[in-house]
Formats: C-alpha cells, structure tokens, sequence
C-alpha cells in the first residue's frame, strides 16, 4: 500500500500535466525571462554579490522544462523528453553566450568567492539538488506548495554554474569552465533523477497516452 502523500487522484495527474506542457513551452516569455535572469545572475557573480545573484533567480524560468524532462521518463515518453530536452539546451547555450559577452566587456573580471564557489563539484551540492527536484516534483501536484519557491532553488542550482562557465570562457580559464559545466550536469541530473522517482510514485505512467494527445494537439495548433 502506498503512502498517502503518493495517493494522486487521476484528474490531480491530468491537471498536473496539463500545467506542464503549457509551461514549458519555449515561447517568447521563456526567453525574456531567460535573458533577464542572466542579466541579473551573471553582474551579481562579477560583483561577489550573493544577494543580487539570488534575485536573479526569481525571473528564471527553467522549472517546467527539467520537469517535463523527468515527466518524460516516468512515462517513457521520449516525445516530451526531447521537446523539453531541447528547451533546456536552447536555454543552456543562451545563458553561456550571455555570460561570455557580458563578461568580456566586464571591469570587474576577476575570480572571487561567488564565482569560485559555483567551479566545484561536492556532497552538499548533490544533496541540494535532490531536495530541489523532489520539492519541485511535490510542488507542481500539491497546491500547498508554492512553484515559486521551488523554481528558484532549481534555479539556483542550474543558472549560476551556467553563468560562471560563459565568464571562466571570457578569461580563458578552463578549470573555470570545466569545473562550473560538472557542477551544473551534477545538479542537472540530481534534480530530474529525484523528481523522475516523484513522478513515478505518484502514478504518472498511465497518463502516457493522454500526455502523447496533447502534445500532438499542442503541435496542430
């Protein structure tokens, strides 16, 4: 018998996916909030200023895609793993170019603490990427649980180490750039491990047709 915290009703499942699927559409709101989230993320890094960086992500909207990734592998959905899979990646190349520009044409160009903070890979990061993801999973099907929240600690862990790669390229520091991409694919895949567990214990599979309907209906549109 499973916990009752698990016990979703199938119209909580429908409505759940239905916010999905409309929210992380790559449309143009995606990318100008992607682009002021930079904006704010990438001087907050420069500046060694940790309040400014976590402004920054409020405005990020990188919640729903990694969702719709995991979504997509509980359901062995490989249509919504590679559409949001490519809203990720879309996302992923913009921050990098924005950061780098924004960088190069930066005075305060220098390697401090914020910066150097998002270039190594540890336990606690792992940790927190794990409570993002469950905590992101619960969110999007207990009302209760505020998305906002929950998208800025997803955000935190996935947008900074984004940005310090683009500015370690715009010094050419590679041990910058190596080790902040490592911290992003380890909070990257932390995030959709904990939140494919989620959605799987919640009974998402079943859903797999309907998911399929909508998303070719979306498509037709």
């Amino acid at each position: 018998m499973k916990p009752k915290i698990f016990d979703l009703p199938e119209p909580e499942r429908q409505k759940a996916i239905g916010v999905l699927l409309e929210e992380s559409v790559p449309d143009a709101d995606f990318f100008v909030l992607l682009v002021l989230s930079s904006f704010i993320v990438v001087p907050g890094l420069l500046i060694n200023n940790a309040a400014i960086i976590i402004g920054g992500m409020v405005v990020a909207p990188l919640l729903f895609p990694i969702l719709g990734i995991s979504m997509g592998i509980s359901q062995a959905n490989f249509h919504l793993i590679f559409r949001c899979l490519r809203t990720m990646l879309l996302a992923v190349g913009l921050v990098f170019l924005g950061a780098l520009l924004m960088a190069l044409f930066s005075p305060d160009r220098i390697v401090n603490a914020e910066i150097e903070a998002r270039a190594t890979v540890s336990f606690a990061h792992s940790v927190v990427a794990i409570a993002s993801g469950v905590a992101a999973a619960f969110a999007l099907v207990k009302p209760k649980i505020s998305a906002t929240v929950t998208g800025i600690a997803v955000s935190v862990s996935l947008l900074p180490p984004l940005a310090t790669a683009g500015i370690g390229a715009s010094m050419l520091d590679w041990r910058l750039v190596s080790g902040s991409i490592g911290l992003f694919l380890v909070n990257c895949l932390g995030i959709i491990l904990a939140a494919t567990v989620i959605f799987s214990l919640l009974g998402f599979y079943p859903e797999r047709k309907q998911t399929e309907r909508k998303l070719k209906t979306e498509e037709q549109a």
